[in-house]
């Protein structure tokens, strides 16, 4: 844990887990007390203890909202954009504290009864709305209602959502009670999936890509991705499946292709791809390490399972587009079809194995479901990949004719260093051990967003004592 140093230890920061995964407020966090008119929230008004946070105590929903939407922040924010600005000095984070919210208020919120860290935070986040002294029970009740009822909502709805003009720690129960339940979700992100993985050195594997695919779809209770999977090695399969449904209705297309010295796309399905990328203008994942993503399973190891759910919401989130996954440059040749078809300046190359001597870099695979270290020693040690084709790319007319950039993602060295995985948007440049990635903190959670500013207050205020009494020392 680091301290603050002015001379002497005056108080230990906030811990690490409250930068990465436990931002609990701005949204619930700052709706202990909320005054709207009608039946939604509109504006977010903080109680006494947590007012000085806020120029004015209070922010308008529609100002969040904003926010969300164009990163203008709010103007009554210079005091928490202050604070998260110390404390990002403080603890070495490059990215602003302030815009890790904005991105967290967009998102999704995710309540996995499964998950032991998303029900500590929920517990957590349950004794800050409800009143010092709730009983278990109706704390109880509180976790299951916003498991019920926030559950897959952006935190952006579901404060538009709530059924009250004034809500406080002493109706807050209540109203989520009145809360009507959510209509049934629906996917809002379609994928065709496309597996050609088949021949000499794919040890079979083809028969069990199916896993994959099951992975995403079952994501959520299937409320986020459905997923057609098409198993075939017959050219013209993808221009078939593309063109039987209308043009732009597939959101993102991966190719699951390890393929022994074979080009299996043709000419019907380069027109079918290339009239969807006109629609759709995608972006890319290129990853040589996916030939690995599951081997004679019929169900993914929660480590893959996270790496492959990661992946799909960072296309999700980047507007859509194409993943690639293959290995080494024998079994390349379909994969580097669909490069050639966009113009790429370069291709998959070469044979090299993965080493435990590299690393990922930024979030693209592990935010925001944990990868642990099992993740390198089933998928990826060993592995022999081809080098991905990072920099920049001016793609043809196919591509929109665009200049994009591959950024790293993963790579290794043997001995020459060699990137695995790339995409033409940035996750971030944190690096983390590709053999142990439970050693680097969690990235920020939606859930951790809601109390954050209760932790951030709290940090003030003592900090604020301390430094009253190092100035009676002092004098």
């Amino acid at each position: 844990m680091s301290v603050i140093q002015t001379g002497v230890k005056l108080m230990p920061s906030i811990s690490i887990w409250v930068i990465r995964g436990a931002f609990w407020s701005l949204g619930l966090g700052l709706s202990l007390g909320i005054a709207a008119p009608g039946l939604a929230a509109k504006t977010i008004a903080l109680p006494a203890q947590y007012s000085s946070l806020i120029s004015g105590g209070a922010i308008e929903v529609a100002e969040l909202e904003n926010f969300v939407n164009t990163g203008n922040v709010p103007s009554n924010f210079s005091v928490l954009a202050g604070s998260l600005s110390s404390i990002a000095q403080i603890n070495g984070d490059e990215q602003s504290l302030v815009q890790k919210i904005r991105e967290q208020l967009s998102q999704p919120i995710s309540i996995d009864k499964n998950n032991p860290k998303s029900v500590d935070e929920l517990s957590n986040l349950v004794k800050i709305l409800l009143p010092p002294d709730s009983t278990e029970a109706e704390q109880q009740e509180a976790k299951t209602l916003l498991t019920q009822k926030a559950n897959n909502l952006t935190l952006i709805d579901f404060l538009k959502k709530l059924p009250v003009d004034n809500l406080t720690q002493d109706n807050f129960l209540d109203v989520l009670r009145k809360m009507p339940p959510p209509a049934q979700a629906r996917s809002t992100t379609n994928i065709l999936y496309l597996n050609s993985t088949r021949g000499f050195g794919t040890l079979n594997l083809e028969n069990f890509r199916g896993a994959i695919a099951n992975a995403l779809e079952n994501y959520q209770g299937g409320t986020v991705f459905d997923v057609d999977f098409v198993q075939t090695q017959v050219p013209g399969s993808l221009g078939l499946s593309l063109n039987s449904k209308p043009v732009g209705f597939y959101n993102q297309i991966w190719f699951d292709t390890s393929i022994y010295q074979t080009s299996i796309l043709n000419t019907v399905d380069f027109a079918a791809i290339n009239a969807w990328a006109a629609n759709k203008q995608p972006e890319f994942i290129l990853d040589s390490s996916f030939a690995f993503r599951n081997k004679e399973t019929t169900t993914l190891t929660p480590s893959a399972a996270a790496a492959t759910i990661n992946q799909a919401l960072a296309l999700k989130n980047a507007g859509g587009g194409i993943l690639i996954g293959t290995d080494h440059n024998d079994f390349a040749y379909t994969a580097n079809q669909i490069l050639t078809n966009f113009g790429f300046d370069g291709l998959f190359t070469g044979v090299t194995e993965i080493t435990a001597n590299g690393s990922f870099v930024g979030d693209l695979m592990l935010n925001p479901y944990k990868v642990k270290s099992d993740f390198f020693v089933n998928n990826l040690q060993g592995l022999s990949t081809s080098n991905v084709p990072i920099g920049t790319h001016t793609l043809n007319a196919n591509g929109g004719d665009r200049t994009i950039k591959i950024i790293e993602n993963l790579f290794s060295y043997s001995p020459n260093k060699v990137v695995h995985v790339g995409a033409s948007f940035d996750t971030g440049n944190n690096m983390t051990p590709i053999d142990d990635p439970e050693s680097v903190p969690e990235p920020t959670t939606v859930l951790g967003t809601l109390a954050f500013g209760a932790v951030i207050s709290r940090w003030r205020m003592k900090r604020k004592q301390q430094q009253k009494v190092l100035n009676s020392t002092v004098s």
